[in-house]
C-alpha cells in the first residue's frame, strides 16, 4: 500500500473515532441536568396579644434533609422588643414578649432575626423579615364559687392586654342540678363597677341577696356533695387605647361542693 493509500485510511479512522467520541459526550451532556436547590425560610404560624404579652410562632418552610433547629432570635421592629426563639416542635418556634399597651393598637406587626440549627452536623442559620397580622385574645372565666348565709363570692380569673369594666350582671341564676330546683335567680340587673386591670389575675364579685329587691332566694346555703350551675350573664367594656368596645358575655361555672 502507497503512503498515500495509507494516509486517507488513517485519516478516515481517525474522523470515524473522533466523531463517535464527539457523539458519546454530547448524549452524556445531555443526561445531565442540573439540581434543583430547595431552600428553608421561615414563615409565621401566628401572632397572639394576651395578658401574659405578645406570642410569636414560627415554623421552618422546606426543610428537607437532615435539618436540626436549635434557637435563634426574633426582634419586634415596632417595639424594638427582642426575644430568644424556642422550639416547641421539630420544626417550630416560639418568642414571648413582655405586654406593651401599643400592641392592642396594631393590625400587624414586623418581625425579624435568624434561626440558628444545624444542616447534615454542620452549622446553619436562616435570617428572616417577616410581617404578620397580630390578633387580640382576651380570656375571662369563673374560677371558683362559695355561697353560705344569702352572701355569693364568685372569683373572676382573666387574661387580657387591655382594660376591662364589669358594668352589670343581667339575671344571675344558681341551680341546684342534683335536685333540679333553684338555689336563687335575680329578675334584671345588678350595677356593678368592677374594674380589671391588663394582664393575668383574679377578682372577686362579692353579692348580698337578702339586700337585693328582685332577688327570689330558695336556700341561703349548698348542701355538700350537690352539683350546681351558676350562671353569670354580665356587660363588659374593653378599654382600647382609642376606642371602647361594649359586649356581653354569659359566663357560667358547674361545681360539686365538697369535692
Amino acid at each position: 500500500m502507497t503512503p498515500f493509500k495509507t494516509f486517507i485510511l488513517l485519516s478516515i479512522i481517525l474522523t470515524l473515532i473522533a466523531l463517535i467520541i464527539t457523539y458519546g459526550a454530547v448524549k452524556f451532556t445531555s443526561s445531565i441536568h442540573p439540581a434543583t436547590m430547595i431552600t428553608p425560610y421561615v414563615d409565621v404560624e401566628n401572632t397572639t396579644v394576651s395578658g401574659e404579652g405578645l406570642i410569636v410562632k414560627l415554623v421552618i418552610i422546606n426543610a428537607t434533609g437532615n435539618i436540626t433547629i436549635t434557637g435563634g432570635y426574633a426582634s419586634i421592629l415596632e417595639t424594638g422588643q427582642s426575644a430568644q426563639l424556642s422550639t416547641i416542635g421539630p420544626l417550630t418556634l416560639e418568642a414571648k414578649y413582655p405586654l406593651l399597651p401599643q400592641y392592642v393598637n396594631l393590625s400587624t406587626i414586623g418581625i425579624k432575626g435568624l434561626v440558628s440549627g444545624t444542616f447534615y452536623g454542620d452549622p446553619m442559620y436562616i435570617g428572616f423579615f417577616l410581617v404578620a397580622p397580630i390578633s387580640v385574645r382576651i380570656n375571662t372565666w369563673i374560677s371558683n364559687v362559695e355561697y353560705s348565709d344569702c352572701i355569693l363570692n364568685i372569683l373572676i380569673s382573666y387574661s387580657t392586654p387591655v382594660p376591662i369594666m364589669i358594668n352589670e350582671i343581667s339575671n344571675i341564676t344558681l341551680v341546684d342540678d342534683t335536685q333540679s330546683s333553684y338555689v336563687f335567680y335575680v329578675i334584671g340587673n345588678i350595677p356593678l363597677s368592677t374594674y380589671i386591670t391588663p394582664g393575668i389575675n383574679n377578682t372577686v364579685i362579692t353579692i348580698n341577696l337578702g339586700t337585693i329587691p328582685n332577688a327570689r332566694v330558695f336556700s341561703c346555703s349548698l348542701v355538700n356533695g350537690h352539683t350546681y350551675t351558676l350562671y353569670l350573664p354580665v356587660s363588659v367594656t374593653y378599654v382600647y387605647p382609642t376606642i371602647n368596645m361594649t359586649s356581653q358575655l354569659t359566663l357560667y361555672r358547674v361545681f360539686i361542693t365538697g369535692g
